[in-house]
């Protein structure tokens, strides 16, 4: 009697044991999920369309010059033509007429002082250029170029031709103070012994 009872007492806690842990998860799967089905997505912006109109070309420009032809002053005479040496030499300089210059050299401009500007009749700031020297040779002319640019001068060529053949000449600048470009002329005379000239700067 004792062992039935025994055995109906254990059957009993394993039964409510196993409820214990199973009707939980029952009952857990039966309930019902809810799903928020607004959407997190942000509207569209308002973009407003912008229409661009066609360029349209200005009927009275004039076309740009060849970049060989641009900065290049005018002609003052014709230029006899000379020996070609391998090296810039006092002799191989062609001689041209000195441009008379009214204001006397001035020194040049430390930086301290802003130049007063002067435009001619189109608007443009007038500027000066300082020309080197004329050479028959375009190779020395441009090794001539390449030593003054390593002087830290803004040294360029430009090759014309003239009724005695072409030349290529040697300039040095703009220079927006005909004080400086002076300046720089008296520097450049001194160390490479030549004439050289003032001009104004025509783009």
């Amino acid at each position: 009697m004792k062992d039935a009872l025994k055995q109906r007492l254990v059957g009993a806690v394993i039964l409510a044991a196993i409820a214990v842990i199973f009707l939980p998860s029952f009952f857990k799967e039966q309930q019902v999920y809810t799903i928020d089905t607004d959407s997190q997505i942000p509207d569209q912006p308002a973009v407003a369309s912008v229409e661009f109109k066609a360029p349209e070309q200005v009927s009275d420009m004039q076309p740009a010059s060849a970049p060989e032809a641009m900065f290049q002053p005018p002609v003052i005479a014709p230029v006899p033509p000379e020996p070609n040496p391998e090296d810039v030499k006092a002799d191989e300089v062609v001689k041209e007429p000195e441009a008379k210059l009214s204001d006397p050299p001035e020194p040049e401009d430390t930086g301290k002082s802003v130049p007063q500007l002067s435009l001619d009749a189109d608007g443009i700031p007038t500027a000066w250029v300082i020309q080197v020297a004329s050479l028959t040779n375009k190779e020395a002319a441009n090794k001539l170029r390449d030593e003054l640019q390593a002087d830290g001068h803004k040294a360029y060529v430009r090759s014309i031709a003239t009724a005695n053949g072409t030349v290529t000449r040697v300039f040095i600048g703009p220079k927006l103070d005909k004080a400086e470009a002076l300046a720089v002329k008296a520097q450049i005379d001194e160390r490479l012994k030549v004439k050289s000239l003032v001009r104004r700067f025509e783009p």
